[in-house]
C-alpha cells in the first residue's frame, strides 16, 4: 500500500501527523526563545512563578502583577497543570505544553472539515491555514498565555457539538472554564448560532450556560479573590462594558459610536483582514465568524490598549478555531466549488503561513549552538539562593521565577538581589535611563555588585 494510500484511508493520520510536526516546530521555536533570553517577565514570567507557586502549595499571589493572579485571568487549569511543574520545574514545561495544546487542536478541527467537505487536500489545506496563521504563529513566538492554550479545548467543544456527543459536550464546556474567564463569550456565540440552525433547544441551554458561567466568573467569582477584579481590562474599553443598562442605551441613542470602533484605525482593518485571509476570506460567508468570533474582535478594538488591535502577541489564538470552521462551513453552505479554493489557500499559504519569513521557518534557521554562550548567564543565576527576594530584568525573570517574591526591575521593593544583564532588553526602561540607574547603584552603600560579563548581580549588604 502506497503512503498516499494510508494518508487517504486513515481518517486520523494526516491530523496526527500534522500534530507531531507542529508540536516539535512549535517546542523547537519557544524553547530557542526562552534559552537564548527573548522570553519575558509579561507573560511567561507570570505564569511560570503562579504555576511554580501552585506546585508547592504556596500562595494564590502574584509578587509580579500584585494580585491574586486568578483575580487577573481566571485560569484553574495551571492548578490542574501543576503536577507537571512538580515533576519538571522549569519555565520550559509551559512552553511545551502549549505547544502541545496548539498543535493538538488541528485534529478535532481537521475531523470536522473534513467531514464536511468530504475532501483530503482541503481539509489538509485549512488545518495547514490554521497552525501557520499569524494568530498562532504570533502566540507561539510571543510567551506563554492562557489565551493560546485554550484553542484546545475551544476545538474539542465544536467537535463535541458538531458529531453530536452530548455528554462530552457538556463536559469539555465545563472543562473550559478553568481556562479564561473569557471563553464563555465564545460558547455564547456557538448558542447563538445554535438557534437559527434549528438546535432551538440546545442553543438556548448553551447560551444560557454561557451566561450564567461568565456572571459568576467574571462579576462574582473574580471579584471576591481581589477588589476590582469584575473590571480587570472591561475599564480598558471606551464602551461601558462593566454597565449594560449605559451600553443598551447607547446602542439605540448612538449606534454609530459601535461602527467607529471597527473603522478608527487602519491597523484594526488590517488585523480584521488578516484573520480571515489564509482562509480566503470564506469566514466573512459564515454566521459562526459573526456570531462567534466578531463579537469578542470588537470588545478588543474598543479597547484603549492599542496593542489590542494588532495580530500580535496571543490575542488573536482563540479566535481561529471558530474562524476556520466558519471556512468549512461556508464552502458547503454555499456549494463552493473545491478547485478554486484549493488554489487560492495554496497560494495563501505560500505568501503567508509557509512563506519563508514565517516563524515556523526559524527553526531551521535558529543556531541552537548559540544557546552556549548564555551558560555564564544560567550558572551565575543558579547562585541566586531559591529563597532570595529578586528584582530582576524582564528578560531574567522567566529564568528566576521558581520563587515566592519576585519582581520586574526597576520595581525593588524588599529585593535582596537585582539582577541586570545590560546586553538584555531594558523594558520597561530606556536604556539611557537602565544605565542611570545602574551607576546610581554602584554607587550605593546599600549594594554590592558582582559583575560576570555583561550580567551585574547586585547584592543587599
Amino acid at each position: 500500500m502506497t503512503f498516499y494510500k494510508k494518508l487517504t484511508q486513515n481518517t486520523y493520520l494526516i491530523p496526527i501527523l500534522v500534530f507531531i510536526c507542529f508540536a516539535l516546530i512549535f517546542s523547537l521555536i519557544s524553547l530557542y526563545h526562552h534559552l537564548t533570553f527573548n522570553t519575558n517577565a509579561f507573560d511567561l514570567g507570570i505564569y511560570s512563578q503562579m504555576i511554580y507557586l501552585y506546585s508547592q502549595d504556596l500562595s494564590l499571589y502574584s509578587s509580579l502583577k500584585h494580585m491574586v493572579l486568578l483575580a487577573d485571568h481566571f485560569g484553574p487549569v495551571l492548578i490542574i497543570l501543576s503536577p507537571l511543574v512538580k515533576l519538571f520545574p522549569v519555565p520550559e514545561t509551559l512552553l511545551i505544553t502549549q505547544a502541545i495544546f496548539v498543535s493538538l487542536s488541528a485534529i478535532p478541527l481537521y475531523l470536522i472539515c473534513l467531514d464536511k467537505t468530504k475532501n483530503i487536500l482541503l481539509s489538509f489545506l485549512l488545518i495547514l491555514s490554521y497552525i501557520t496563521s499569524k494568530g498562532i504563529t504570533a502566540a507561539i513566538n510571543f510567551d506563554f498565555h492562557l489565551a493560546t492554550i485554550s484553542v484546545l479545548p475551544l476545538s474539542l467543544i465544536l467537535y463535541f457539538w458538531y458529531f453530536k456527543k452530548w455528554k462530552l459536550y457538556w463536559l469539555t464546556l465545563i472543562f473550559s472554564l478553568l481556562f479564561k474567564e473569557d471563553l464563555p463569550l465564545f460558547i455564547a456565540g456557538l448558542g447563538l448560532y445554535q438557534l437559527i440552525k434549528d438546535q432551538k433547544k440546545l442553543g438556548l441551554q448553551t447560551l444560557t450556560f454561557a451566561a450564567i458561567s461568565f456572571y459568576l466568573i467574571k462579576f462574582r467569582l473574580m471579584a471576591l479573590l481581589w477588589p476590582g477584579g469584575a473590571d480587570t481590562y472591561l475599564s480598558s474599553s471606551v464602551l461601558p462594558l462593566n454597565d449594560p443598562m449605559t451600553l443598551l442605551i447607547l446602542l439605540f441613542t448612538r449606534p454609530f459610536i459601535f461602527i467607529d470602533q471597527i473603522f478608527n484605525a487602519p491597523v484594526k482593518i488590517a488585523t480584521f483582514i488578516n484573520l480571515n485571509l489564509p482562509f480566503a476570506l470564506l469566514p466573512l460567508l459564515s454566521p459562526l465568524f459573526w456570531l462567534g468570533v466578531f463579537p469578542y474582535l470588537f470588545l478588543r478594538f474598543s479597547s484603549s490598549y492599542s496593542q489590542m488591535w494588532t495580530m500580535d502577541f496571543h490575542h488573536n489564538a482563540n479566535l481561529l478555531p471558530f474562524l476556520v470552521i466558519s471556512a468549512a462551513f461556508a464552502l458547503t453552505n454555499f456549494k463552493i466549488p473545491h478547485k478554486p479554493i484549493i488554489i487560492l489557500l495554496l497560494v495563501s499559504l505560500l505568501f503567508g503561513g509557509l512563506n519563508p519569513r514565517n516563524i515556523i521557518w526559524s527553526v531551521f534557521q535558529s543556531d541552537f549552538a548559540n544557546i552556549k554562550s548564555y551558560d555564564y548567564l544560567n550558572k551565575s543565576l543558579d547562585t541566586i539562593p531559591p529563597n532570595a527576594i529578586v528584582s530582576a530584568g524582564s528578560s531574567i525573570v522567566p529564568h528566576l521565577s521558581n520563587r515566592r517574591y519576585i519582581y520586574m526591575y526597576p520595581e525593588v521593593i524588599d529585593a535582596n538581589y537585582i539582577v541586570i544583564d545590560t546586553s538584555l532588553t531594558s523594558y520597561p526602561l530606556e536604556n539611557e535611563e537602565l544605565q542611570e540607574r545602574i551607576m546610581n547603584l554602584e554607587q550605593s552603600p546599600t549594594w554590592q555588585l558582582e559583575r560576570i560579563k555583561t550580567l551585574l548581580i547586585f547584592k543587599k549588604k
